[in-house]
C-alpha cells in the first residue's frame, strides 16, 4: 500500500513537470500568434488576429470591464510594456498588407471564409490599429481612410503629423483615395486655423475641381460649401453647374439638367443655393 502511494506521488510530480515543459507559456503563445499574423494565407493571419484579441481579453486584469476588443488590447499593452512594441508593430504591418489587398489592388486573397466575414475582419483590424496611440501607425491608418469611420478619426487624432502621409495619397490612381485625401487634408489644415494652411486648402480645392474623378470633384464641391469664404467660388460653381460631364441614370432632385441627372452639377447648384440663401452646408 505504501509503495503504491509513493508511485502515485512520483507519477503526479513527473506529470506536472512534463506538462510544464510541453504547455506553451503565455509568452510562447503570444509569439506563436504574432508569427501566424505574418503568414501569407488569409485564413491563417485572420485567425491569428482574432486569437490576439482573445488572448488580450482573457488576460485582462480581474475586475476590469473593457468596452470592446480594442480597449482590451490597449489595456493589455499598458500592463505589458515589454510586449507592446512587438504587438503594435505586428498589427501595423498586418494592416499595411491588408490595405494593399483591400484598398490598393481591391483583390483580397482567396479564402474559404464568407465575404462578409473577411470584410468584418478588415474593419476590426482597421479599428484596432486606429485605436493605437502610436505615430508609427499613421501610414497604415491613412492607407485605410477610405473606409471612413474609425480610420478617419484615427487620422485626425494625429493632426498635423498625419498631413504629409495624407498629401501623398493625392498621387493615388484611385479617385476614391484622392477624394478621401481631400477630405482629411482639408480637416487637418482648417484645424490649424492659420492663413497659410487655409491658402493651401483653397489651392487643393481648385485643383480637385478639375480632377478626372467625379468623386473627387464632388468632394471638392462639398468642402467648398462648408468654407467661411465660399463666396469666392461662386463663378466656378456656376460653371460646374452647367458643364460637369458626369451623367448617370435618373433625374436631378431639383429638376435641373432638363430631366437628366448630372450629379456633380446638382451638387454645385445646391452649394450655390446655400450661398445665395446664407444657409449652412449640408444635404
Amino acid at each position: 500500500m505504501r509503495n503504491g502511494f509513493l508511485l502515485f506521488i512520483v507519477g503526479l510530480v513527473l506529470s506536472t513537470v512534463l506538462l510544464a515543459q510541453t504547455a506553451p507559456s503565455g509568452t510562447d503563445q503570444l509569439s506563436s500568434i504574432l508569427a501566424r499574423m505574418k503568414d501569407r494565407d488569409l485564413h491563417a493571419h485572420l485567425t491569428a488576429f482574432y486569437d490576439l484579441l482573445n488572448y488580450a481579453s482573457s488576460e485582462a486584469a480581474h475586475g476590469t470591464q473593457p468596452r470592446g476588443p480594442s480597449d482590451a488590447l490597449n489595456s493589455f499593452l499598458v500592463r505589458h510594456p515589454d510586449k507592446a512594441d512587438q504587438v503594435k508593430l505586428g498589427l501595423i504591418e498586418l494592416l499595411k498588407e491588408e490595405n494593399h489587398s483591400f484598398i490598393e489592388t481591391k483583390t483580397p486573397p482567396p479564402d474559404s471564409h464568407e465575404e462578409d466575414d473577411v470584410g468584418e475582419y478588415y474593419a476590426a483590424l482597421v479599428d484596432t490599429v486606429s485605436s493605437l496611440n502610436d505615430e508609427r501607425a499613421i501610414p497604415a491608418v491613412v492607407g485605410a481612410m477610405t473606409t471612413g469611420g474609425m480610420a478617419e478619426r484615427g487620422v485626425l487624432k494625429y493632426g498635423d503629423k498625419a498631413l504629409q502621409p495624407v498629401m501623398e495619397q493625392f498621387k493615388s490612381p484611385d479617385a476614391l483615395v484622392r477624394a478621401s485625401a481631400l477630405e482629411m487634408a482639408t480637416a487637418i489644415l482648417e484645424e490649424k486655423n492659420v492663413p497659410e494652411a487655409h491658402a493651401l486648402v483653397l489651392n487643393l480645392l481648385r485643383v480637385s475641381l478639375k480632377d478626372p474623378g467625379a468623386v473627387v470633384r464632388t468632394q471638392a464641391v462639398w468642402e467648398i460649401d462648408c468654407l467661411a469664404d465660399r463666396n469666392e467660388f461662386v463663378p466656378v460653381l456656376q460653371e460646374i453647374a452647367k458643364t460637369d460631364p458626369l451623367k448617370l441614370p435618373g433625374k436631378a432632385f431639383d429638376g435641373g439638367d432638363g430631366g437628366q441627372f448630372y450629379p456633380v452639377r446638382a451638387d454645385a447648384r445646391r452649394a450655390l443655393r446655400h450661398i445665395q440663401n446664407n444657409q449652412p452646408c449640408g444635404p
